[in-house]
Parts: structure tokens; sequence; C-alpha cells
């Protein structure tokens, strides 16, 4: 087979046929956003058994969930772009030892301002490693599958909240509420050890190393099984170049309108789900609902946004964001009959497993259509001028 040096990495990355490496990939990031979902919703199952031993309030408890939410926010907002200079790779591993380290420590928290603290730097880690990943998987994601492969990533956090309400009914009653903080520091330091093996790099940040390009050959010969790369080649990816502020570029050539709407949409529908998957559970069981019922009903919570990231992610991919549209319709109606069926656990399990495939695969949608939306300078600034564009390398006989 003939070899070019020249290899355009971008297009090597959109004419990809589905094969292992997508697979691997998919698969990693997925058991990371599972541990990832885990840690989130833990303090939500467990706020019941912590408020009862600790004889505190729901009040005085709201705080370790603000300061938890606060360190994601945090995180999501300084660590998020330090990816972009340092690593996609090397930021969900961090994220990963980070929210593990302190998760496990709250399970040896001996009160509120500790376990809030605890909480606030768990949360850091959590909200860094989450938009690395997700550009990761769009940077290796051909476009058309782009939002679909995002919406699968997130049904791996959900199917991590969601499970955490079947181990806090089995858990807690025997092993008491540390015992599922134990629980989440653990996998997390397990997945960031695995990680540092099945992740790849971000190509933008491979070709600028001679260390660098030779990992990507390697990966780039796990997307073209049959290519032939030189040793003198040339990796080049195509991005936008374009001077200027990202952050004003997001209000500029008529894309004002729609950053709006999606910043209104994102802060409205986060504010909804952060309340309901930390309050849930204790708000249920005050109701009269069993402690073991009241974890189940947040789990079908998690398990219907399983459903909604997938089936949201696919119909972004063909209708647009109409399919935000139509997830949010579902959601709010559900979310305001939560509040007038506690006499029915049935109808309740119902309604709360529909919200959470509007809301929750909403929030998919969102996290995947504001990846879609911008030209590439905007998400993704370009380095010292080193980005390029150039002919694809392929074999002859393909």
């Amino acid at each position: 087979m003939n070899a070019s040096p020249i290899v355009d990495v971008s297009a090597l990355i959109e004419e990809q046929r589905p094969g292992r490496f997508g697979a691997t990939l998919l698969f990693s990031i997925c058991a990371f956003m599972f541990v990832e979902g885990y840690d989130m919703q833990v303090v939500g199952y467990a706020a019941p058994a912590i408020i009862k031993a600790w004889h505190s309030s729901k009040a005085e408890f709201g705080a370790a969930f603000g300061w938890g939410l606060a360190g994601f926010m945090g995180g999501a907002l300084v660590l998020g772009s330090v990816g972009d200079r340092f690593g996609r790779k090397r930021m969900i591993v961090a994220g990963c030892f980070v929210f593990g380290v302190f998760t496990l420590a709250c399970a040896f928290a001996g009160n509120l301002f500790a376990f809030s603290a605890l909480r606030l730097f768990a949360g850091i880690g959590l909200g860094g490693a989450i938009p690395n990943a997700i550009a990761l998987m769009t940077e290796y994601s051909p476009a058309p599958v782009r939002a679909t492969r995002v919406g699968i990533m997130f049904i791996g956090y959900t199917a991590g909240s969601a499970l955490g309400g079947g181990i806090a009914a089995w858990l807690i009653p025997a092993y008491g509420w540390p015992s599922m903080f134990i629980l989440g520091g653990i996998a997390p330091i397990a997945i960031a050890l695995a990680a540092m093996a099945a992740l790849p790099e971000s190509p933008r940040l491979l070709i600028l190393t001679d260390q660098g390009r030779i990992a990507l050959a390697a990966i780039l010969a796990k997307l073209e099984p049959g290519l032939r790369i030189a040793p003198g080649a040339r990796f080049t990816v195509r991005e936008e170049t374009e001077q200027g502020s990202p952050v004003v570029d997001l209000f500029t050539g008529g894309r004002a309108f729609m950053t709006a709407l999606l910043w209104i949409a994102f802060a409205a529908n986060l504010m909804a789900l952060h309340f309901l998957t930390s309050w849930l559970p204790t708000v249920i069981t005050e109701s009269g609902v069993p402690l073991a019922h009241a974890v189940i009903a947040t789990g079908l919570l998690q398990g219907g946004g399983a459903i909604g990231s997938l089936l949201v992610g696919w119909l972004l991919d063909r209708v647009g964001a109409m399919a935000l549209v139509a997830a949010f319709a579902l959601a709010a109606p559900c979310v305001a009959a939560l509040g007038w069926v506690h006499a029915s656990e049935a109808l309740l399990m119902v309604l709360v497993a529909l919200a959470g495939i509007g809301m929750i695969g909403g929030q998919a949608g969102i996290n995947a259509l504001s990846g879609t939306l911008y030209p590439p300078h905007i998400i993704r600034p370009a380095r010292d001028g080193r980005s390029a564009s150039a002919a694809s390398a392929r074999s002859s006989g393909r």
C-alpha cells in the first residue's frame, strides 16, 4: 500500500467505519460516566439516613447539596477548558482521582461542615472531568453520529445514578450510610487507573510532540485498518483559526438568540434536575413512602434519563433542536404533577420515570447540541497557529 507524507487526521475521523476503536472509546467513557453519575447522586440517596443520624434539619443539610453543586460549577468553568491545553485524557483521569478521594473521605466526616467541604472538592473533580469527556468523545466521533454518541455517553451517567438507588436500598439498611461513600470513592479511583491505559488523548494535543505523533499513528491504525503511515508523515487537523474572543463570538454572526436560548434552557433544566435528584428521596420519604421505595423512585428518574439520553441524542441527529422541545414538553407536566400523587405509589413511579426521560434526556441533548451548533474555533480555540488542512492519507486499495 502507498503511504502519504501528509495525514489528514480530521478526514480519517470523519470517514471512519464502526469498529473496535470507537466501541472501546465509547465503553471507556461510559464506564467513567457511570461512576460520575453514582457520585453525583450518592448524597441524595444517603441524605435521609444522614439527616437522621446527625439530627440535622433539611434546611441545614441543604448546604451539602449547595457546596457540592458549587464545586461542580467551578470545576466545569475553570477545569473544563484546561483540557484544551493539558489534554482531555489527563483531566478525565485527574477528575476521577479527585472526586474519588474526596467522596471516599465523606464516609469518615464527623459533622455537616466537614461533609459539605468534602463535597465541594469532590464537585470540583466531577465538574472538571465531564466537559473533557464530552470533548474527547466529539473529537473522535464523525459528525453524523456525534450527538448520538454523546447521548449514549450519558446513558452511562444515568445508569450509575439509577443503580445507586438499588445499591442504597441494600447497603444503607445493612451497613449504614458511610458504605455508599466508600463504594463511591473506590470505584472512581479504579476507573481512573484503567482510563490511563484505555483512553486516547486528544488528537489536537498529540500532533504537537514526537511521542504524541507516534501514539496518534497507532490510534489511526485502529481507526483505519490497513492504513500505512510513513515514518516521516506530517499530521494535520482541520479547524477554524479565526481571531477574536470565543465568548464574544457566541453572540455574533447571528448566534446571539440561539446562545441565549441555550443558556436559559440549560440553567432552568439543570436547576430543576438538581433539585429533583438531590431532594426526591427525602421528600418522598417524608410523605410516608418507605426509604427503600423512595430510593427506587429516584433510580427510576435516572433510568428514564438513560432512555431519554439515547432517544434525544438519536433524534437530534435527525430532526435537530425539535428533539429538545419534545423532551421538555414531556418533562414539564410530569414534574408539576409529582406534588399531587403521593396517594398512589404506582402513579408516582410512572411520573418520575417520564420526568427523567424528558429532563435528563433534555440535559444530555443540550450538551450534545451545544457541541455541534458552534464553529470549531469557538469550541476549541486554536493553539499557536499549528492547525492546518491537508489531503487525507489513504491506501491505494481503499
